[in-house]
């Protein structure tokens, strides 16, 4: 006699579950990401841009050599036309490398930004956040309640907007009209012994998908990104491959004047 109230209590507590479950991944992606992100950046990033500058000028160095050589091995003399050949070259390939150095350069840019506009949002306001998102998950998302599919259709992106946004007022009032909609629609077509098999499906589908998360980067850099330690190796080991870079590029540089003096007039 007992049973209906223990089937609506196991109904509760796994939509519950899958409900936090969800806002720990929404978190991850809307919040937790771009923060990582912008830390990285501002420990790191400044170095890496400078390592890759150096790697692309000695790229486009050794290329101006090999393509020189080449003229040279076929027992050719280097002229003017030849070396503006090679430039042209060059040049073509500088464009790719020249893109990615832009998309780091404006990457730095983004995560420095990121850090500078970032706003601490007031504890309280995060909870009401945080327990709106995941009553109106529950309501809505349709891993945990897809007899809702048209009230998700048309609350799901406002919801979303709201939660990055921390909007607490917006969720909660968003909450109020869906729980007033949904208490008129609850009808389900699923018996509950399938509601409860595929709430437990989904509990462990995305319990693995938050671990496998966790695992990727930039989450699974959360810790070292604030610690010292750790940083100041990585900021080492950058500065040190930056030394080397500068070593190569200096050599490149004599090895191509070298070359550039056997230049012969054009016959």
């Amino acid at each position: 006699m007992h049973t209906q109230p223990l089937i609506i209590d196991t109904v509760d507590s796994l939509s519950q579950q899958l409900a936090a479950i969800l806002e720990n991944l929404e978190q991850m992606q809307q919040r937790e990401k771009p923060y990582l992100l912008a830390l990285y950046q501002a420990n790191l990033g400044e170095l890496e841009y400078k390592l890759l500058t150096m790697q692309v000028e000695c790229r486009a160095l050794q290329q101006r050599i090999q393509l020189a050589m080449v003229y040279l091995n076929r027992g050719e003399c280097l002229t003017e036309q030849k070396l503006q050949a090679i430039e042209q070259q060059v040049i073509q390939d500088l464009l790719k490398w020249r893109t990615q150095l832009s998309e780091q350069a404006q990457v730095l840019s983004a995560g420095v930004a990121y850090l500078q506009d970032l706003i601490v949002v007031d504890t309280n306001i995060v909870q009401r956040v945080k327990q709106a998102y995941r009553r109106l998950s529950r309501l809505l998302h349709p891993d945990v309640s897809p007899e809702h599919q048209t009230l998700f259709e048309h609350y799901w992106s406002s919801v979303q907007n709201a939660y990055r946004s921390f909007d607490a007022d917006l969720l909660e009032a968003l909450l109020h009209t869906v729980e007033t909609a949904a208490a008129q629609q609850q009808n389900s077509r699923e018996n509950t012994a399938e509601i409860i098999a595929r709430l437990k499906v989904m509990v462990v589908r995305q319990s693995e998908r938050l671990v496998q998360l966790r695992n990727e980067a930039p989450f699974c850099w959360a810790e070292q990104l604030h610690d010292t330690e750790w940083l100041n190796t990585q900021q080492t080991a950058l500065e040190i491959a930056i030394v080397k870079e500068n070593e190569r590029w200096a050599i490149l540089i004599s090895r191509h004047a070298e070359l550039v003096t056997r230049i012969q007039p054009e016959i």
